[in-house]
């Protein structure tokens, strides 16, 4: 009886509960609606799904970009280093960022053309002095210098070979000096550009003359102990004066960079930069000790007129690398190829004295590591550069390297001083006419 009792009437679900319709085949949804489980999304809906999911992933790589860079910024916030931009395309010495001029010296403005002349002045009047120590007799009456050319095996290539090997050096010179300039890969075109006076050199030796052996490949004919030991502490004392004084005006010194610079790589910075410097040292002194300076000493049989030639030579080679290559310690390039052969000429008087005095190209092999060892490891640290971190910011704000180092008027200045001294020593004994 209770089955037959009339069941009261239930209000419809509101809409939100209801099911939904299922859809027949091909029929869309409509648009605006969100697909439901169980539900399928027609292609445009699958299509904007995709488009917030890879916005989505977008929007998270952009975050963490940015907090990278937020945190790189601020690590260089706190580092004392300089982060030097990456400079991309042709040509990236006209865009690379470097040290401005410095304006100030010793507290006082001084005007960037009045400070080149004044070098230029300086310069000049050091090589005047030079060249006057030797105008009152020939070269080749010095007995060191006779019998360099007549005992140390070291046959005369003659007026042509020494001009085709300057030729050669500086057609090859131009080619690698221009795929510097263009691309600015010190690493590659710098290797093929060293390649040039060891490979040069030893083709003129092998076109003039007998035998590669006229290079004299033997250590120094006596007191070697003596030359190795002022083959490397020359370069020491003679660059020193000019960082000591440096560092006693301007109050630069950076012992932790100093300190980064020897402890790099757990200690390994050391022997590697041994290593790098040794690897090219030797490949410049076969062209340079071996092959230029002996060919330019019998060529002029003056010990000045020839170590005057062989170091112009040798700072003219290096400007590619300079201004291309960004060996320029971050200062202008301009400025830096305008010292380099400043400070290159009167070095070429040490390397030739080593040459003449003990015969061996080996001495001055050393002197050459030496001399970029002593820069790289200890004096440029010093002042704010390191060959493994980079130049710290005070070093930047310091503007150091226009003052020291291979580019700086003070280190030319040193050597000039120091060249008078070898040629002293070299023309101090005659022969009896």
């Amino acid at each position: 009886p209770l089955l037959l009792l009339p069941l009261p009437l239930l209000p419809a679900p509101p809409s939100s509960l209801a099911l939904p319709r299922p859809r027949t085949v091909g029929e869309s949804m409509p648009e605006g609606t969100t697909p439901q489980l169980g539900q399928s999304a027609s292609p445009g809906q699958n299509s904007r799904l995709q488009l917030l999911e890879m916005q989505g992933i977008v929007d998270r790589i952009s975050a963490s970009q940015a907090e990278q860079k937020t945190a790189a910024k601020k690590a260089n916030e706190t580092s004392i280093y300089w982060d030097e931009p990456k400079v991309d395309g042709a040509f990236p010495f006209l865009r690379r960022e470097t040290v401005p001029f410095p304006r100030h010296i010793c507290g006082k403005e001084v005007n960037p053309i009045v400070f080149l002349l004044g070098f230029f002045v300086a310069g000049t009047a050091i090589t005047i002095i030079v060249v006057a120590a030797a105008v009152n007799f020939r070269g080749v009456e010095s007995t060191v210098v006779y019998k360099f050319l007549n005992n140390a095996n070291t046959a005369y290539v003659g007026g042509g070979g020494l001009a085709f090997f300057v030729c050669m050096l500086i057609a090859w010179s131009t080619i690698t000096g221009y795929f510097l300039l263009r691309t600015g890969d010190i690493d590659l075109f710098g290797f093929f550009h060293l390649l040039g006076p060891p490979g040069l050199g030893l083709m003129t030796l092998g076109i003039f003359t007998d035998d590669l052996g006229d290079a004299y490949w033997d250590g120094p004919k006596e007191d070697a102990g003596t030359y190795y030991t002022l083959a490397i502490f020359i370069p020491a004392a003679t660059l020193g004066f000019g960082y000591l004084m440096y560092i006693l005006v301007s109050k630069n010194f950076q012992s932790q960079v100093l300190c980064d610079t020897v402890t790099h790589w757990y200690g390994g910075a050391v022997p590697v930069t041994i290593l790098k410097f040794a690897f090219a040292g030797v490949m410049e002194e076969v062209g340079w000790s071996g092959v230029l300076f002996p060919q330019m000493l019998h060529a002029t049989e003056s010990y000045t007129l020839a170590s005057f030639l062989c170091g112009l030579i040798w700072g003219l080679w290096h400007i590619p690398l300079v201004v291309g290559g960004g060996y320029n310690n971050n200062i202008s390039p301009l400025w830096a190829a305008f010292v380099m052969p400043w400070m290159t000429t009167p070095w070429a008087f040490f390397h030739m004295w080593l040459r003449v005095r003990s015969w061996s190209i080996w001495p001055v092999f050393i002197a050459h590591v030496a001399h970029n060892c002593w820069i790289e490891l200890i004096f440029d640290p010093m002042v704010g550069r390191s060959e493994y971190r980079g130049f710290s910011k005070f070093a930047r704000k310091k503007r150091a390297h226009y003052f020291v180092g291979e580019f700086g008027f003070l280190g030319a200045l040193s050597y000039m001083i120091c060249a008078i001294v070898f040629i002293i020593d070299v023309n101090q004994d005659y022969i009896n006419e």
